[in-house]
């Protein structure tokens, strides 16, 4: 850490909000020409709003295991934001829903599949995703005992405060067999952060969340997350970088 670096990611999000609270940090383009883009006062709002829910609702706090098993999502961006707010240790499945650290008990998993849900979960506290952008709960019947992520989020305060933070040493992030610890997180997030202020396009899940959520966001910059960036043409890409201004691309140079 050098400087004035945020030591945390609740001290980051923090420090996006003091320094220009308008400007855009995570925009979405999903599969049904969606296009959502979330200001760090929006953003904020989002994380603190689930960070709450995970300490208030879930009784999560600092070494808690949390498995989230989402897609390509903004959603997935605010839930892990949200984790490390908290400190928990978040475990994330592949985009596949494909199995992920069977050996550790899972206290909450956070999943918008709720009727398949993935290996290791079956003791945990179960939390429904409505992917949808704008849905505000869940469509269907929710499973008994589950909580719907999009009812209970909007009833949470805006603001959260840390009751503690996570040790150096306690594990953040689990992705198969890496563990990234709290020590870490945030120095992994600088270490693979382009230039100041950049503005990242990707098309990546939450297993490369570090690169590819937290760098841009510690460098001061924002990230343009979309569902299917392999599967558009060259020609769609660049109105893409063009539209947004993007800086830095993960298929190449961006300019």
């Amino acid at each position: 850490m050098t400087g004035n670096a945020p030591a945390d990611v609740a001290a980051l999000m923090s420090s996006l909000l003091a320094t220009d609270p308008g400007r855009p940090r995570v925009t979405w383009y999903g599969p049904d020409s969606e296009r959502v883009e979330f200001s760090a006062k929006t953003l904020g709002n989002w994380v603190s709003k689930t960070a709450n829910l995970l300490v208030q609702e879930l009784d999560c706090e600092p070494g808690s295991v949390v498995g989230i098993a989402l897609p390509v999502h903004w959603r997935s961006v605010a839930w892990l934001l949200a984790a490390w707010s908290v400190g928990v240790h978040a475990v994330v499945f592949d985009e596949d829903l494909g199995p992920a650290r069977t050996d550790l008990a899972f206290d909450v998993l956070v999943t918008d599949r709720p009727s398949a849900p993935p290996q290791g979960g079956a003791q945990a506290e179960l939390v429904v995703v409505a992917l949808p952008s704008l849905a505000t709960r869940w469509t269907g019947d929710v499973p008994p005992g589950a909580i719907d992520a999009a009812a209970e989020i909007r009833l949470q305060p805006d603001v959260f405060t840390p009751y503690a933070l996570p040790a150096p040493t306690l594990p953040a992030l689990t992705t198969g067999e890496l563990t990234v610890s709290y020590g870490d997180l945030l120095t992994q997030a600088r270490t693979a952060a382009g230039d100041p202020g950049t503005r990242l396009l990707t098309g990546a899940g939450p297993s490369r969340a570090i690169e590819a959520y937290l760098a841009p966001l510690v460098a001061g910059g924002s990230v343009v997350l979309h569902h299917d960036l392999t599967g558009l043409s060259q020609d769609r890409r660049d109105h893409l970088i063009a539209q947004e201004q993007i800086t830095a691309t993960d298929l190449g140079p961006a300019l």
